[in-house]
């Protein structure tokens, strides 16, 4: 890189830190903020930042906004410092995707990160750091702007006072002291639904700080804007490709899907309704209905009367099960496979909330492992109908039965592709995700899928990826279960020379599908 290149990278940055001019100058009364004016005036300058992973498919999601010129947005490092992230795509709102695979700036103390882009910005310009004290106690007030659970713009109110030390962040999670005055924030606002990342803002639309999420805290914290200047200037005056960010010091807590989590109550209506929707109408769930049946006559008088009792028949719409699969249940298990896998997601999911979601996604994928042939080929069958719809919309719950086939190597990592039951499409699944079933740790060689083994499969279909030279829909996966041997290997897997594909009989483990009867967690 020639000196004047550097010298224009870094002057950019300097620029970044100096801009006054592209400030943001809302509207105040008696000094306190205008949230209106300060969203409309900062929501063009603030974007989504996605950390593209080795497939194509978003890691993580935060928040970044443009600074000074328009030449750098910043935003958060944990967010982007992930394995197998080497480019992100930002979005403004209502604008195009911008890509990004460079950065100017990366400071592990401060956790923050100055994406470059190929193109400055010059409208709207970007937003200028402000210099506003903080250390009385009634605090700063603020606003805070960013992408609501990664997919709108919102605002929220509160104040910010002065909170702990980068070195008393460090006595508490044994790291090394940092170094430096780096005081963090204390950010009193309810922002939590706010991707990392999101700047707060003075009554004169100026970053105060930058809201991020340290795991372990009782509270949000924000990087204050005089670490921010301090870390764009004492920079290195080249760009760097986003696969040499350095790890940040602090755990911070990201964002990896974006979209509205499913809260507790939401949950428990789908797992309801996949319990209501499964019980068989006629017997209500018993298996057999009652009849009347003549087991013999009385004889009284001159008169002849039959005998009449109550006898028990097996339902004829759920042959004795007690369950049937009928149109449009299917619906209720994605719903109830999504909801589970965003709490499992969501790290402000609550311990007790998050093992009942686990409790009743393994109680259902068990059971699916014993249902009945006419429930379990409905199930399959709308399964496949609705992974068959040209991948339908992503993200989308998924629940199937599904075959471990080959695993393969891409771009360092390991996936392994799944069958599903009467369907063409394959699944991919990181394959460390098939070491043990839910609600089992990962004790010997017999807990983990091999290939050729079935499984019933719960998860959220993230979108369309290629690997080994094949299409197939990723599955962030909540949980799997042993299901029923519905088939063995296709043909060209079978007896293969490829050691690595050949088939290895399953070994015999009790808790594998088959042996009991499915109660569908209590139904």
């Amino acid at each position: 890189m020639t000196v004047g290149l550097q010298r224009m990278i870094h002057l950019g940055l300097v620029a970044a830190v100096l801009a006054a001019g592209a400030a943001v100058m809302a509207a105040a009364v008696d000094g306190l903020p205008d949230p209106i004016e300060i969203r409309k005036a900062a929501t063009p300058r603030v974007c989504l930042v996605q950390a593209d992973g080795p497939l194509g498919l978003p890691e993580a999601y935060a928040t970044g906004f443009l600074m000074g010129a328009g030449k750098f947005v910043i935003t958060d490092l944990a967010s982007l410092a992930r394995p197998g992230v080497e480019r992100v795509t930002i979005r403004f709102e209502g604008g195009k995707p911008i890509r990004s695979d460079k950065f100017g700036m990366a400071d592990p103390t401060t956790g923050l990160v100055a994406v470059a882009l190929e193109e400055p910005m010059k409208e709207p310009g970007g937003l200028s750091l402000s210099t506003a004290a903080t250390t009385d106690a009634e605090g700063l007030p603020i606003n805070v702007v960013g992408w609501r659970h990664g997919v709108q713009v919102n605002l929220t109110t509160g104040r910010v006072v002065n909170g702990v030390t980068a070195a008393e962040m460090a006595e508490r999670y044994g790291v090394k002291d940092p170094g430096g005055e780096v005081t963090f924030l204390t950010l009193r606002s309810p922002a939590q639904t706010l991707a990392v990342g999101a700047p707060v803002l003075d009554a004169e639309g100026s970053v105060v700080g930058v809201m991020t999420n340290v795991a372990g805290m009782d509270t949000l914290l924000a990087v204050p804007a005089g670490a921010l200047r301090s870390a764009l200037l004492s920079a290195e005056p080249s760009l760097k490709p986003l696969s040499k960010l350095p790890d940040p010091i602090w755990p911070v807590t990201v964002m990896t899907l974006a979209g509205e989590p499913m809260n507790a109550q939401e949950y428990a209506g789908a797992v309801r309704a996949v319990k209501a929707q499964s019980r068989c109408d006629v017997c209500r769930g018993k298996g057999h209905i009652m009849v009347k049946k003549v087991v013999g006559h009385n004889r009284i008088g001159g008169m002849v009367r039959p005998i009449v009792r109550q006898m028990p028949r097996q339902c004829k719409k759920c042959g004795g099960d007690g369950i049937v699969c009928g149109k449009g249940l299917y619906d209720y298990f994605r719903r109830m496979a999504e909801g589970a896998t965003r709490l499992g997601a969501n790290p402000g999911t609550n311990a007790s909330v998050l093992q009942a979601a686990e409790a009743n996604t393994l109680g259902l994928l068990s059971a699916l492992g014993k249902v009945g042939r006419s429930y379990r080929e409905g199930l399959a069958q709308q399964a496949a109908s609705d992974l068959g719809k040209g991948g339908g919309k992503f993200p989308r719950g998924v629940v199937v039965y599904a075959q471990r086939l080959e695993t393969v190597r891409e771009h360092g990592n390991q996936y392994t592709v799944l069958g599903p039951y009467k369907s063409s499409a394959p699944l991919v699944v990181p394959t460390d995700v098939l070491d043990h079933p839910l609600g089992q740790e990962k004790r010997s060689k017999n807990s983990t899928a091999g290939l050729g083994d079935w499984i019933v499969l719960a998860g959220l279909a993230r979108g369309s990826v290629r690997v080994s030279g094949q299409r197939g829909v990723f599955v962030e996966t909540f949980g799997w279960y042993w299901g029923p041997n519905l088939g063995g290997l296709p043909a060209h897997l079978r007896d293969s020379s490829d050691p690595a594909k050949r088939h290895e009989p399953r070994p015999p483990v009790p808790t594998k599908g088959g042996d009991g009867k499915p109660d569908f967690f209590g139904l």
